[in-house]
């Protein structure tokens, strides 16, 4: 079967490698769509602390083709999302549902056209849900987790900086944890439109408007209950922390590059009582988020496809800042 291996930089190889064998408690899924992370897209920048070679792709589903022992047969043709990572199942971390954190952590990577992974980390697709849309079940569970480590404010008004894949998940789930009003900032039209279906109540194009003066317009001067910055750049905490209310939130839903210092006025911070939320990873949200993804209209979301050869011209495009996510379709043909 064939994978694409990450080879450092902006270099993939497309490789054949030996058939995977499911063992006890195993099931071999032939992949159908695996998105592009933005962390992927940051590793090929040396902005993610991944080594290579490495085979990537942690956002994806299937078909079960192939049970191993011990796994009921009647699995096989089931259409599942994927947990692409699991833990040792014996740590702290993994006693406390903290499985990004176990120190034996276990992956497989999507960009490959068949993969082996425990029952545990397969689940079937609701019946209202579809194989290329459900791809986006993981980074659905990642805003999920960020979400749920607060709760959400009375008629909260939220702000999201940055209308990618997580700012738009983590918008559109906000509104149905109960946030009143939804503002979302991005500087590309395509992804505007986008977070308007998604249910943003108001948009805002950074390239034209100054976006702290047209929070604090649509706030009376006071400023968001909850402040997002989904992005992963530390100049854009600093502004998602300026537009949060006093005992407002801040939520890091972006990844900032290793090394970066949190810009904050420490003062400020305590005078006006914010509080930080953040989650690595999904923790325990994969099954909720699975649920929740029938409504959030998240086929929206995925504005290119290309086949498993075309990798790098894929990686390419999602650096780029192109429409809102990008897949790769390692078994079938590339829309």
């Amino acid at each position: 079967m064939k994978v694409a291996t990450w080879q450092g930089g902006s270099r993939f190889s497309v490789d054949d490698v030996p058939e995977p064998v499911p063992g006890p408690g195993q099931v071999l899924v032939e992949v159908r769509t695996a998105g592009i992370c933005g962390t992927d897209v940051h590793a090929t920048q040396g902005l993610f602390p991944w080594r290579p070679p490495l085979v990537m792709g942690h956002e994806y589903t299937g078909t079960i083709v192939d049970v191993g022992p011990r796994v009921l047969k009647t699995l096989i043709g089931r259409s599942v999302a994927c947990e692409p990572s699991w833990g040792c199942g014996d740590c702290p971390e993994c006693r406390e549902k903290r499985v990004s954190h176990c120190p034996q952590i276990h992956r497989a990577g999507g960009f490959s056209e068949r993969v082996v992974l425990p029952t545990t980390a397969v689940h079937g697709l609701p019946e209202a849900l579809d194989p290329v849309t459900a791809a986006m079940t993981e980074p659905a569970s990642c805003c999920l987790a960020s979400l749920e480590t607060f709760r959400m404010p009375k008629d909260a008004t939220i702000l999201v900086l940055g209308g990618g894949i997580m700012g738009l998940l983590t918008m559109a789930i906000a509104k149905r944890r109960g946030a009143a009003c939804a503002i979302l900032s991005d500087p590309l039209a395509e992804r505007r439109d986008v977070a308007r279906r998604l249910g943003a109540d108001h948009v805002i194009d950074p390239t034209q408007t100054i976006v702290r003066d047209r929070v604090l317009e649509l706030t009376n001067g006071r400023g968001v209950d909850v402040s997002c910055e989904a992005v992963g750049k530390p100049s854009l905490v600093a502004e998602t922390i300026s537009m949060v209310k006093p005992k407002g939130i801040v939520l890091l839903v972006g990844v900032s590059p290793k090394g970066q210092p949190l810009p904050i006025d420490l003062y400020d911070f305590h005078y006006r009582e914010l509080s930080m939320h953040c989650a690595y990873g999904r923790g325990t949200s994969f099954r909720r988020a699975l649920a929740l993804m029938p409504s959030l209209q998240a086929d929206a979301l995925i504005t290119a496809r290309f086949s498993l050869d075309k990798v790098e011209e894929a990686f390419a495009h999602a650096a780029a800042g192109h429409g809102v996510k990008t897949v790769l379709t390692p078994t079938m043909a590339a829309a």
